[in-house]
């Protein structure tokens, strides 16, 4: 059973400012659950079926609420809700950067599939760390978390001021600009500790950025197509970086 309150609790999480004044975000699906579950993240709340409840032995003090596919249906921001929906605490904002490797930055990145992909891609090649502009998508909008398919609990993400932020960073860090104008990456030389900035969807890599960076790379082009997709363009370039 669930009570009004807690209908209410989970559907303000899909707004950011809800997700702020609550310090929590909602995480839906098997695998995301129990992904988050597995890691470091403070799950408060778990809503799931009888069927899921018994086929996911949870041994923990969290708060389990058998409810019914109905009634998961009416606080799921899916368009299918599955068997469970937890709520999940917002960690402290942490700053300890770390540059060493291969690292990412977003610059404006707008579309919440993109981002979590993106996040999903870094997990797979073992990128660490995602640096954030400040107006880049939330990280715990719900179909952001939805994309990651569970590696939101894997890779690191920060939001900061960018550009202070390239300013800063040690000389022995280079800095490299995915563009559609650049060195195509088979010939770029890649330094062992580098930073690779991706742009907005629409207008890619903001001028002030851009005149930041080191070098700026490009995936080289056979066909027609006008563009790629960013979340793409960041799994062609960091094959190419991590193999």
């Amino acid at each position: 059973m669930i009570s009004k309150n807690q209908i209410k609790l989970v559907k303000s999480l899909q707004q950011k400012k809800q997700r702020i004044l609550n310090k929590s975000f909602v995480v839906e699906s098997t695998k995301n659950v129990l992904e988050i579950l597995d890691s470091s993240y403070e799950v408060s709340n778990i809503f799931a079926t009888s069927a899921w409840i018994d086929s996911n032995k949870i041994f923990s003090k969290i708060e389990i609420n058998e409810v019914t596919k109905n009634e998961l249906n009416r606080i799921s921001g899916l368009k299918t809700a599955s068997e469970v929906l937890a709520i999940v605490k917002i960690p402290e904002t942490q700053n300890n950067f770390d540059f060493s490797g291969v690292n990412i930055a977003l610059d404006n990145i707008k579309d919440p599939g993109n981002f979590g992909t993106i996040i999903r891609i870094c997990d797979w090649f073992g990128i660490k760390n995602i640096y954030c502009s400040e107006n880049t998508v939330d990280l715990y909008n719900p179909k952001v978390v939805q994309s990651t398919m569970g590696s939101i609990s894997r890779v690191n993400v920060f939001y900061t001021n960018l550009a202070e932020m390239f300013n800063n960073i040690d000389d022995n860090i280079r800095i490299y600009a995915s563009v559609l104008n650049g060195i195509e990456i088979q010939d770029c030389k890649l330094s062992e500790n580098s930073l690779i900035v991706f742009g907005n969807e629409s207008h890619g890599i903001s001028q002030e950025i851009l005149n930041l960076t080191n070098e700026k790379i490009t995936i080289t082009k056979k066909g027609n197509a006008e563009s790629l997709n960013v979340s793409v363009s960041v799994g062609i370039i960091l094959n190419k970086f991590c193999n």
